[in-house]
C-alpha cells in the first residue's frame, strides 16, 4: 500500500490559525478566563465553613437534613485536607463548563428532535467526540489557546456536550405523539407546544443528560490539570507524576465528594422542575408517615433567606480580611515586587521542583506573588513562549528539550545554566 500522511498538512493548517486567527483565540480566552475569575471569587472567596453552610443549604432545600448534614460534612474535610481552594477552583471550572456545554446543547436537542437532517448530520460528529480519547481534546487548546484555565474549558466542554444533545433529543422524541397532534388540533403554535407540551414531559430525560454533562465535565477538569488547568486536577496529576500515594488519596476523596454532591442535588432538581418529578416527590412524602422530620425540605423563600444571610456574612468577613491585607501590603510598600503576579512552571523532575520551589521562597521574599503549575515539557516551553508562563527552571539542552527549543527558540531567552557540567548516561544494575 502507498504511504498516506496528512500530518503535514494539520500542522500547516495549525500555523495558519495561529498566525492568523490570533485575535478570536484571545477574545475566547478573555471571555472564559473572565467567566471563570467571576465564578471562582464568588465560590472561594468566602470562608471555608459559611461555604459549606450555603452548600448545606441547599442540600437541605433539595433533599431533606441528612442530605443537608452529610453536605457540611464533606466539604468540612476538604477544608481539612487544606484543599479548598483547589476545591473550588475545580467546582468554578465544572460551572462554567457545564453551563456554557448546557446553553449549546439543549437547543442543538430540540433541534435535532424537530429535524431528522439535523439528527443524522449530529450523529456522527456526536459519535467522534464522544469516542475521541480525553487527552486529544487537550492538543488543539493548549496549541491555540496556552497553558492554563482556557484549554480545559474548552476541552470539557467538547467532551461533555454528546450526552447532553443526546438525551434532549431522546427526551423529545419520546413525548406521546397523541399529545403532540392533540395541542396541534387545538390551535396550538408549534412553538407553544414545544415549551408547554414537549419540553414539560421530556424535562426528566433532559435533567438526566444535564446530570451526565456536569459528571462528565467533571471528570475532564481533572484531566484538564496536565494543562495547568488547576485545582484538583493539578494535585491529582502532581500525585501521579511524584508517586505521592497520600496526596492522591486525599485529592481523589474531595474530586469523589464534589462528585457525591453535585450529582445528588442535580437529580434532585429535577423534583422542583420537572411537573412528573414534583408529583413523584409528592407521593413519596405522602407516603412518609414515619420521622417526617427526616423528609422535611424547607421551602424556596426559606433556602434562599438562609444562602443570602450566609453570603452576607461570608462577604463581610471577606472585606474585613482584604482590608488587613492592604494595610499589610501598605507597610511592606517598600518590597521589590509589590505584590506582582509571576507564573513560573516546572517539570515533575526532582531537580526541578527543587529549583522552582528555591525561586518560589526567593520571589516571596522581595514581595513578589509566584503562582506554581506543573506542566509536562510540551505545555511548558508552549506556555512559556506564549508568555502564560514567565519562566521554568529545568531546560536540559541542548539535547533532551532540543526539540522543543528548535520549535520555540525564536520567543524564548536562555539565561544560561545553573549547574553543569552534566551528561545523560544508560546505568545497568
Amino acid at each position: 500500500m502507498p504511504r498516506f500522511s496528512f500530518g503535514a498538512w494539520v500542522e500547516d493548517a495549525v500555523d495558519w490559525l495561529q498566525s492568523n486567527l490570533t485575535w478570536i483565540f484571545d477574545a475566547i480566552k478573555t471571555v472564559l478566563g473572565g467567566m471563570y475569575d467571576g465564578v471562582d471569587a464568588v465560590l472561594g472567596g468566602g470562608a471555608p465553613l459559611l461555604m459549606a453552610g450555603i452548600f448545606a443549604v441547599v442540600a437541605f432545600w433539595l433533599r431533606g437534613i441528612v442530605p443537608a448534614v452529610l453536605t457540611f460534612a464533606g466539604f468540612a474535610l476538604i477544608d481539612s485536607l487544606a484543599l479548598w481552594d483547589e476545591a473550588m477552583a475545580t467546582l468554578s471550572l465544572v460551572v462554567v463548563a457545564a453551563v456554557i456545554t448546557i446553553v449549546i446543547a439543549v437547543p442543538l436537542g430540540i433541534w435535532a428532535a424537530r429535524n431528522s437532517k439535523v439528527s443524522a448530520a449530529l450523529r456522527p460528529v456526536l459519535d467522534v467526540m464522544q469516542t475521541m480519547p480525553a487527552f486529544v481534546y487537550l492538543i488543539p487548546g493548549v496549541m491555540f489557546f496556552g497553558v492554563g484555565v482556557t484549554p480545559g474549558v474548552i476541552a470539557t466542554i467538547v467532551f461533555a456536550m454528546p450526552p447532553g444533545v443526546r438525551m434532549t433529543e431522546l427526551g423529545i422524541r419520546q413525548v406521546d405523539g397523541e399529545l403532540v397532534e392533540a395541542a396541534e388540533a387545538f390551535g396550538t403554535t408549534p412553538k407553544h407546544t414545544l415549551t408547554r407540551v414537549q419540553l414539560p414531559l421530556a424535562l426528566p430525560t433532559i435533567m438526566a443528560g444535564i446530570n451526565q454533562v456536569i459528571m462528565l465535565a467533571l471528570s475532564m477538569v481533572v484531566i484538564g490539570g496536565m494543562a495547568g488547568a488547576g485545582g484538583l486536577g493539578e494535585k491529582v496529576y502532581a500525585a501521579i507524576t511524584q508517586l505521592q500515594v497520600g496526596l492522591a488519596a486525599e485529592s481523589g476523596i474531595a474530586v469523589v465528594i464534589l462528585a457525591m454532591y453535585l450529582d445528588r442535588m442535580t437529580g434532585a432538581l429535577n423534583e422542583r422542575v420537572s411537573p412528573l418529578g414534583r408529583r413523584a416527590a409528592a407521593k413519596a412524602a405522602a407516603g412518609a408517615r414515619r420521622l417526617k422530620f427526616a423528609h422535611y425540605k424547607p421551602g424556596t423563600a426559606v433556602a434562599m433567606t438562609g444562602v443570602v444571610v450566609l453570603a452576607l456574612v461570608a462577604g463581610g468577613l471577606n472585606i474585613a480580611g482584604s482590608s488587613d491585607d492592604s494595610k499589610g501590603s501598605q507597610a511592606a510598600a517598600g518590597d521589590i515586587g509589590k505584590g506582582q503576579k509571576i507564573n513560573m512552571g516546572y517539570i515533575p523532575w526532582d531537580e526541578g521542583i527543587a529549583s522552582t520551589f528555591l525561586w518560589k521562597e526567593i520571589l516571596e521574599q522581595r514581595g513578589f506573588s509566584p503562582d506554581i503549575t506543573q506542566l509536562d515539557a510540551g505545555p511548558l516551553y508552549s506556555g512559556v513562549a506564549r508568555g502564560d508562563i514567565d519562566f521554568q527552571t529545568d531546560a536540559w539542552l541542548p539535547t533532551t528539550h532540543k526539540d522543543y527549543w528548535d520549535k520555540y527558540s525564536d520567543q524564548l531567552e536562555d539565561y544560561g545554566s545553573w549547574y553543569g557540567p552534566t551528561s545523560l548516561e544508560l546505568t545497568v544494575p
